[in-house]
């Protein structure tokens, strides 16, 4: 019921709280107790006795306001929204077998949020943490399209939205002059050759303080870059509409030149640590599977999966 006078409130403009009564058909001691609801979740709503009401920021997530503003056809329609989780690819996963093809998890945080490798990810308010469930029509082989899609799908977001020249650190990060703004964590179920779904998680560093993060992180956010916060909800509905735009082209070759396109990593210097073990070498080109090419002192190497530190000559950027 809160989040009903929430639909009369737009960020810098002033409604009177008889108006708002008169709209929703309750009484004006009925929508300052929404409006107080409104605040302990989170909203920044001011308040004047001649005036009424105005939003002074849109930044909580609200899933009713991400539905109603979603320009997708199917994606995000479902959509599962809490305050807080150990982590939305834990909950998508329950929900993976029985829940439609591009349902989503969304978290405002996280309290056992991760990386690739079980690492630890960071997951305070003020970011975008958040799941997709993929069900396309791909062989296994072929899974790394859905990464492929969903990096793209951030860094075309921050750039349409933004204008910040964002980059695709192989294989899953987005920088942003360098500095890391997003992960993204696939997992991935299927049998034999067959794939049953793919979990997308996506952590986007977007309305905090950097320094809050340890400094070998390296990290930025959209705040940091821009000088000011930023909606996540519109964020939120605009990464949903790009993933859809990506995921409905995912076995085009536009998507892997698009990809290939924002690469970061080919042409640097970079150390390799996987399964194979480690070695140095500069990352000449990007397969069509999502693989890295490493022009080594041994020759060329092909790595499907591993972690990826970006070197200057063999000192670390």
């Amino acid at each position: 019921m809160a989040h009903g006078a929430l639909c009369f409130l737009c960020p810098g403009l002033w409604i009177s709280g008889e108006e708002i009564a008169a709209q929703m058909g309750v009484s004006r001691a009925a929508v300052w107790k929404q409006v107080r609801a409104l605040r302990a979740s989170g909203y920044r709503i001011e308040s004047s006795p001649r005036r009424g009401y105005r939003l002074l920021e849109a930044d909580c997530l609200d899933p009713e306001r991400i539905r109603s503003g979603l320009q997708t056809k199917f994606l995000g329609r479902e959509l599962h929204y809490f305050r807080e989780v150990e982590s939305t690819n834990d909950v998508s996963r329950s929900l993976a077998e029985s829940c439609p093809d591009g349902t989503v998890v969304l978290a405002e945080v996280q309290t056992r949020g991760r990386g690739r490798l079980a690492r630890s990810w960071a997951s305070p308010p003020g970011g975008i943490w958040m799941s997709v469930v993929l069900k396309p029509a791909l062989p296994l082989s072929r899974a790394y399209r859905a990464n492929m899609a969903v990096s793209l799908a951030v860094a075309k977001a921050l750039s349409r939205l933004y204008q910040l020249r964002a980059e695709i650190k192989w294989p899953n990060d987005i920088l942003i002059g360098g500095r890391k703004i997003s992960g993204i964590l696939m997992e991935v179920r299927a049998e034999l050759d067959r794939l049953d779904y793919v979990i997308a998680g996506v952590g986007l560093n977007v309305n905090i303080d950097p320094s809050r993060f340890p400094a070998e992180w390296n990290a930025t956010s959209i705040s940091d870059q821009l000088g000011h916060d930023v909606s996540r909800t519109e964020l939120v509905q605009e990464i949903l509409r790009e993933i859809e735009e990506a995921y409905l082209k995912l076995g085009s070759e536009e998507i892997l030149e698009e990809w290939r396109s924002l690469s970061a990593t080919t042409g640097r210097y970079v150390r390799i640590s996987s399964l194979e073990g480690d070695f140095e070498g500069e990352a000449v080109s990007l397969g069509e599977d999502g693989s890295l090419c490493i022009k080594t002192e041994n020759g060329l190497q092909r790595v499907l999966a591993g972690d990826c530190l970006h070197l200057r000559g063999r000192e670390e950027a």
